[in-house]
């Protein structure tokens, strides 16, 4: 067992991401919760996985750097600047609170949402998994759509600002 392992059995999936003698730091990748040290004789069970497989299980698909817009680069590395001070003391539960409650403070952000980002990114080890997605509505609106809109364009977006009761 080594350093950044990812290991199946059943339907949980968990990434190894330090090694002590007699213990072992694991993350759940599908429930992507703060790691825990777990005992090395717990992991007996476990098997090899592959990020192909964990992709397919938890439906997240990284992708290149290359691939991403401007707009999503921009999010990711935003995203990975936020925990970058956090990575290098995970083993560590105290510092890495205190160190998501400054990164909290610093960027203006909920520590729940630095932990969110942190956890995703130790389950995948890919920086691309932080990228806003890409919003994928490109329906063609109802007639019905089409008809609220147009009343609302000409009766409630007025310089009168009326209420949509009175409109």
């Amino acid at each position: 067992m080594k350093k950044y392992d990812l290991l199946r059995s059943g339907e949980r999936i968990i990434r190894v991401l330090e090694v002590q003698v007699n213990r072992v730091l694991v993350i759940d990748c599908i429930k992507r919760t703060m790691p825990v040290w777990v005992n090395t004789a717990e992991l007996q069970s476990y098997s090899e996985c592959t990020t192909g497989e964990m992709s397919e299980v938890t439906g997240v698909v990284p992708v290149g750097v290359d691939d991403l817009d401007a707009d999503q680069r921009k999010t990711m590395y935003e995203r990975y600047t936020t925990i970058a001070p956090v990575l290098s003391f995970v083993a560590d539960d105290r510092m890495r609170s205190q160190l998501i409650c400054s990164a909290a403070e610093e960027y203006g952000v909920s520590k729940a949402t630095v932990r969110s980002y942190l956890c995703l990114y130790l389950a995948y080890m890919d920086v691309t998994v932080l990228a806003s997605r890409r919003r994928e509505d490109k329906r063609d609106l109802t007639q019905d759509e089409k008809n609220m809109r147009w009343a609302l364009n000409k009766f409630f977006y007025t310089t009168k600002k009326q209420s949509l009761r009175t409109v």
